[in-house]
């Protein structure tokens, strides 16, 4: 690749979310290879809200004001792309992937884009999901390079956003493990008393964290359950909580901006997600050795917990590197919560756990990023998983 004057970034917005915390540890994990090439690097952020995540000093933060509006978007973002020349623009996240592609034929730099969620769950029904699908198969087959972030989005985007299997590469969230671990050694004065598992995530109805609270409340479990997060399902869950008669052993602990502490001190780890593209919490989870009860959900838990894609599971089945159940199934997750709960499956699986946490290296993930960045496409880096 020829060092390039300019290179662009593009996502909309800083605020509390997983695809906001990669891409500013993208732009961390590659400073040193952008001094090496000489290269300008520019971060645009389509609207000017609370941010949760910090950009590194090196890059220069441009921050648009369009309100989540898609006209608004366009006629910033073109102008903001026209001025800096960019050789290549690489957005995450469906709005600024949209806009990233349509404003490049117009200028003529490439546009890279990479989906972070499993496209077709994220956009389950209904008009504005419809529309906002049908404007995705339209687009993203005219992108330069697709990142995808797990196989299950790639194997999505294939079959039903008729993206060329040639313009896709699977690229796994990057994870530090040691960054990990000195943040999970910080204090924190909430944790609870008890023995807990802990579940972590937006609370929202693709999290179901109402089937989480269901599983647990029916388990054998004598531990509380720990939830971090905050969003609309709060006051339902709360409510599900007492109508189980265990209020007085789910904790709602809201947001936290360092997690870790709590992953920490936690039993195991369990996300009941109907959607994911890839989820970090899992991984974060493993990186601090703590075993992992996950729903078969798309994408990425059965990718991570046992390298297959597809896998097909039916209630519940003790995996390579964690217990994997079937989606939308209590009885499932009941069994698995129960599962983990012996000590010796429960210490198993933290060690299989920690071990599996290696292949999610900065090293690997810069390696990849660079053979996507790089005019000739050609891939490098280790395989992840074994699909078919």
């Amino acid at each position: 690749m020829q060092p390039s004057s300019n290179v662009a970034f593009l996502i909309n917005s800083l605020e509390g979310g997983g695809a906001e915390r990669v891409m500013c540890k993208l732009l961390s994990i590659m400073e040193s290879y952008f001094a090496r090439q000489g290269t300008a690097v520019h971060l645009i952020l389509l609207d000017a809200i609370e941010e949760a995540h910090t950009c590194p000093t090196y890059v220069n933060k441009i921050t648009l004001d369009t309100g989540g509006s898609l006209k608004q978007g366009y006629i910033q973002l073109k102008d903001t792309l026209a001025q800096l020349n960019p050789d290549f623009c690489l957005s995450f996240l469906t709005r600024s992937n949209m806009l990233n592609i349509a404003i490049s034929k117009k200028l003529g730099y490439r546009p890279i884009i990479s989906e972070r969620v499993n496209t077709s769950s994220h956009f389950p029904g209904g008009l504005k999901d419809t529309i906002s699908k049908q404007m995705i198969k339209f687009s993203y087959p005219y992108a330069d390079t697709v990142i995808a972030v797990s196989e299950g989005v790639k194997a999505d985007l294939i079959k039903n956003f008729r993206v060329p299997e040639d313009k896709l590469t699977v690229l796994y969230n990057p994870y530090d493990i040691a960054q990990i671990e000195a943040l999970a050694a910080e204090p924190v004065d909430d944790i609870p008393a008890r023995s807990y598992i802990i579940g972590t995530g937006r609370l929202v109805k693709n999290k179901n964290f109402s089937l989480m609270i269901e599983a647990f409340a029916k388990s054998d479990l004598q531990d509380d359950l720990m939830i971090l997060g905050q969003g609309d399902e709060y006051d339902a869950l709360m409510a599900q909580a007492k109508a189980l008669g265990v209020s007085d052993r789910v904790h709602f602990a809201g947001f936290k901006s360092n997690p870790y502490p709590y992953l920490k001190h936690a039993r195991f780890f369990v996300s009941t997600s109907n959607a994911e593209g890839f989820p970090n919490a899992i991984v974060e989870a493993m990186c601090l050795g703590k075993a992992v009860v996950a729903t078969n959900c798309e994408s990425g838990p059965a990718e991570i917990l046992s390298e297959q894609y597809p896998l097909q599971v039916d209630s519940f089945q003790a995996q390579k590197h964690g217990c994997i159940c079937d989606t939308n199934n209590v009885g499932g997750v009941i069994k698995a919560l129960n599962y983990m709960n012996v000590e010796k499956h429960l210490n198993d699986y933290a060690a299989k756990s920690a071990a599996r946490a290696q292949s999610f290296s900065n090293e690997i993930f810069r390696e990849k990023v660079i053979a996507t960045i790089s005019s000739d496409q050609q891939q490098t880096g280790e395989a992840y998983v074994s699909a078919g």
